[in-house]
């Protein structure tokens, strides 16, 4: 293997674990920093082992690459990975190629002390890294010069070792920043469709607000104060309609902070009123509906219209998932100290893509929806210290499962 060849070879090796952890980065949803950190420190350890387990060698003599995971740990501030790699360094050095321990202590004391000047913002990265290269390249030759046990090569070749250094150093560090580059476009892209898509969604709520409102507004202009049949036909009317964007205002607002005033409650009771209220609209459309409950209340502290308000989203976009004679059952089970409640369909589904995006607030598959009803649901089941999980598979149909705790007498 020439040089050129042991240069590739050890840039894929220092390289390769650090671009895992930057696609990682980049397409890991909602990464945390303590996560992000334990990759990043994961990859460069694991590129130090795989140049020192299959870095590229000439004469006995390691080239200085596996030296490039200690100086970006050192620029990223990895504290524990830096350390760890300047152990390793100062024993490999002594055991394998006998270099002086007192010279090996000195150098990377003094690559300590540069790390803390650069914790201190004291010096820069360029600096650091410049500083670094200097006094590695000078140790390195001078501890080969001073050996007597091995045969030398050639001041020429040590001069050539040391510019592979630097290349691989140079080229690791470019690939690194563009790595993060990259990332930070795809973050300004995921941000910007995250903008895109909110700004759709209050354009929807609002228009969702505008319709009660043009009706309010169609029902006054016809309203006379002195007729009384007006008011007992409109009043009603304007009631509703206002009640109907106070409620969609309530939880476009608060969908992220739902207010529930737990009570003791039969769910299977909740249930039969609900599936009641959507009796006349499954015949309108031909669905068969199932409703399976067990023959004994089941107990459960929760708030009434909040769990309502969850089953009539669920029920109705079953519903409108529904095209023709479609089914639709909903099934409660008690098991252990758990009440499951099971809504199925078989209608159009969801698409495996959009199943995850259903945790995000103001998505919507519906041409004309909010995207807050899911948000709103899964909220609401939190709240009670539950679950509610999705199955789905597209022409096939939908399962939902809200999982609650049992009240046990």
């Amino acid at each position: 293997m020439n040089i050129f060849d042991g240069l590739i070879l050890d840039i894929i090796l220092i390289s390769f674990p650090i671009l895992l952890y930057t696609l990682y980065e980049a397409y890991r949803k909602n990464i945390g920093q303590d996560e992000k950190i334990l990759f990043l420190d994961f990859a460069l350890l694991s590129s130090f082992y795989l140049i020192l387990k299959f870095g590229y060698s000439i004469e006995k003599v390691m080239l200085l690459n596996f030296n490039v995971i200690l100086i970006l740990a050192l620029i990223r501030n990895r504290k524990i990975v830096s350390f760890i790699c300047i152990g390793y360094s100062i024993f490999h050095y002594k055991y394998f190629f006998d270099f002086n321990l007192y010279l090996l202590l000195f150098e990377y004391g003094l690559y300590i002390i540069l790390y803390v000047f650069k914790t201190k913002n004291k010096i820069s990265n360029n600096i650091l890294l410049n500083a670094f290269m200097i006094l590695k390249s000078s140790f390195f030759a001078l501890q080969l010069l001073l050996l007597n046990t091995i045969k030398l090569p050639s001041n020429l070749f040590i001069l050539v070792i040391i510019l592979v250094f630097y290349s691989v150093t140079y080229l690791s560090i470019i690939l690194f920043d563009m790595g993060e580059e990259v990332i930070k476009y795809h973050l300004n892209i995921k941000e910007l469709e995250q903008e895109k898509q909110i700004r759709m969604s209050l354009f929807k709520i609002t228009h969702e607000i505008k319709n009660p409102i043009a009706v309010c507004k169609g029902y006054l202009d016809m309203f006379d104060v002195n007729n009384i049949s007006h008011s007992k036909k409109y009043v009603p009317i304007l009631k509703e309609e206002i009640n109907r964007t106070l409620i969609l205002l309530e939880d476009f607002l608060c969908f992220t902070k739902v207010k529930v005033e737990k009570e003791l409650m039969d769910i299977t009771l909740l249930l039969e009123e609900v599936t009641d209220n959507f009796e006349l609209m499954f015949k309108e459309k031909n669905i068969e509906f199932n409703l399976n409950l067990p023959d004994d209340e089941l107990y459960i502290m929760g708030d009434y219209n909040r769990l309502t308000q969850v089953m009539i989203n669920l029920i109705k976009n079953s519903i409108e998932s529904i095209e023709n004679n479609g089914k639709i059952s909903v099934e409660c089970l008690d098991k252990d100290d758990k009440v499951y409640v099971v809504v199925s369909d078989n209608g159009k589904g969801i698409k495996e893509e959009d199943l995850e995006k259903l945790k995000q607030p103001f998505f919507t598959t519906k041409q004309n929806g909010t995207g807050l009803g899911v948000c709103l649901s899964r909220e609401i089941i939190k709240a009670h210290n539950g679950t509610i999980s999705y199955k789905s598979k597209e022409s096939v149909g939908t399962k939902v499962t809200i999982k609650l705790k049992k009240v046990i007498n």
